[in-house]
């Protein structure tokens, strides 16, 4: 049996301001380890960067274009980058959580903006999602049976021990406070 101390726990992410940025330094603040992915870039500075390597962002580009078949966007191949990076990601936990809004396109609930992606690659490889919708200011869990999010009527908490923190840039008080909840929830705070 795995001891699941916060010190085993990786908080994976990938480094863009707001909710990116924001599970960083809470999970820091929790003494939760991060692991930050880019792919070469000067701009990313987190000291808990890591870069992936030419492989690693072909494989990325692979998950891409799977999600893209559900997701239908165009013109997405200047952000690739940033996408292949979303990837290792998901690929590297087993529970995504994510501050976002979710919307619907063609009468199926998908997640706005870049995080999207990220969350479709979750749900293209059956991984666990939990949003938070900052519009509807609520935690949602991923359905798969129901293919669509359905309400959790309790708040939730990091059980798995590799587990994403991702959302939007323009992340606002009630998805910085969903997310110190959430670690609250998880983790006791350490003495400092």
């Amino acid at each position: 049996m795995i001891n699941k101390t916060r010190s085993n726990f990786t908080c994976r992410s990938g480094g863009a301001i707001g909710a990116d940025t924001c599970f960083e330094e809470i999970a820091e603040s929790f003494g939760v380890a991060v692991d930050v992915y880019s792919y070469k870039t000067k701009t990313h500075t987190s000291k808990n960067k890591v870069e992936l390597t030419e492989a690693e962002f072909q494989e990325g580009i692979e998950h891409v274009e799977v999600a893209n078949h559900t997701l239908q966007k165009l013109n997405y191949q200047r952000y690739f980058k940033l996408l292949a990076r979303n990837w290792f990601i998901v690929k590297n936990a087993k529970h995504i959580y994510a501050i976002t809004t979710i919307k619907k396109v063609k009468g199926k609930e998908m997640v706005a903006g870049g995080t999207g992606w990220a969350v479709q690659m979750a749900m293209d490889n059956h991984k666990s999602i939990t949003i938070f919708d900052q519009k509807k200011k609520s935690w949602f869990i991923w359905d798969y049976t129901l293919q669509q999010f359905q309400s959790l009527e309790t708040a939730p908490k990091i059980t798995n021990i590799d587990f994403a923190g991702i959302g939007a840039r323009n992340i606002n008080a009630d998805g910085i406070k969903a997310i110190e909840n959430l670690f609250e929830n998880s983790f006791k705070k350490p003495n400092l």
